[in-house]
């Protein structure tokens, strides 16, 4: 039997009905309609209970598949992160709902990342425990129960000990491939785009100004600790590309929002971008990495000065932009270049 071969049992037709009501309960949240918040927490508990009813099925009729163990803790993360995301303001508050959804979104990565290495991380008495008090909390939420804050709070560190626990667990599978100190930087730096948005939303920009000036400061030392600690993994390079573009485009997107830049300087930036991200992922595909060019590390550095200098009104800072861009279009050039200089028969190489 091949890896993650889909069986169509019972188990795992549950498990898709709950994935494919999750919309359901979705449009209850948005639409207003007479006991809204009562309807909206008996659509929860259902889906909720259908989570016991799989896994219980699963086990008596001895139908435990490799599918199933990934897929069932993946529809509770999306029922769970939709019901958090319309709650935000309602009950819960969002720092609460980012620590939860980012914890739930960093596990899931990586299980679904080790998956082409044959390693299924299942679930554990910790996760399963957090995803009880999770949903036992946001029906507190939905009913406007007493204590449902405290139950809320009491989730949040639930999660993030399961979060901690998983992370061990997977660090025991595959040593130090994937939970090592320099992808742990990386992580942080990811993370912490949150509070910069939230913050940058609020109009505090000073606090979301150093917050960035941290992130960007920060990106050399993954790099240089895993150089230190002979620690380079293709994971850590993925990781580092995506939180910098990710950084990046977010605090375009919010220029644009806060009238501070044009749109159009935003898609001149995010074209190019998109261009080298689709051929650095199909030379992966043929077991090639293409090596990160000079001219894409000053590309990021410039554009990180660029969004500081546009937040502290330096007076030059529309040529700062304009160099960014060009800088962009320079280092797609290059990426190219690399992409067509490479032997056919190219070995894989590494890169942080």
């Amino acid at each position: 039997m091949s890896f993650m071969k889909f069986k169509f049992n019972v188990p795992n037709k549950i498990t898709i009905i709950r994935v494919s009501l999750i919309p359901l309960f979705a449009i209850i949240l948005l639409v207003d309609v007479p006991y809204k918040n009562l309807l909206a927490a008996f659509v929860f508990g259902m889906l909720s209970i259908s989570d016991a009813i799989d896994g219980y099925f699963a086990r008596k009729k001895r139908q435990v598949t490799e599918f199933g163990k990934l897929i069932d803790p993946i529809a509770d993360k999306l029922l769970i992160s939709t019901a958090l995301i319309f709650l935000v303001g309602k009950g819960v508050e969002l720092w609460m709902a980012a620590a939860i959804i980012a914890r739930e979104f960093v596990i899931t990565a990586l299980r679904i990342y080790l998956l082409p290495s044959k390693i299924v991380v299942p679930a554990s008495n910790f996760g399963k425990a957090k995803t009880v008090l999770q949903s036992i909390a946001i029906i507190f939420v939905l009913l406007n129960l007493p204590f449902s804050w405290y139950m809320m709070l009491a989730a949040v560190l639930l999660t993030l000990i399961s979060g901690l626990e998983y992370l061990i667990r997977i660090r025991e599978m595959t040593g130090n491939k994937i939970i090592n100190l320099p992808n742990i930087i990386t992580l942080i730096r990811f993370l912490s785009i949150v509070p910069f948005v939230y913050y940058f939303l609020n109009s505090k920009i000073h606090i979301s100004l150093l917050i960035f000036a941290l992130i960007a400061l920060s990106d050399k030392l993954d790099g240089i600790s895993a150089k230190l600690m002979n620690q380079k993994t293709e994971l850590g390079s993925g990781l580092d590309s995506f939180t910098d573009w990710t950084l990046i485009i977010a605090t375009f997107m919010l220029l644009v929002t806060k009238n501070y830049i044009d749109i159009l300087w935003v898609l001149l930036l995010v074209i190019p971008s998109i261009i080298s991200g689709v051929i650095k992922m199909a030379y992966a595909k043929r077991q090639k990495i293409v090596p990160v060019t000079f001219i894409a590390r000053l590309s990021v550095g410039l554009t990180y000065t660029t969004i500081i200098s546009i937040l502290i009104n330096f007076r030059y800072a529309f040529y700062l932009l304009v160099a960014a861009v060009a800088i962009v279009y320079l280092a797609m050039a290059s990426y190219v270049f690399k992409a067509l200089s490479m032997p056919k028969k190219a070995i894989k190489k590494k890169v942080h």
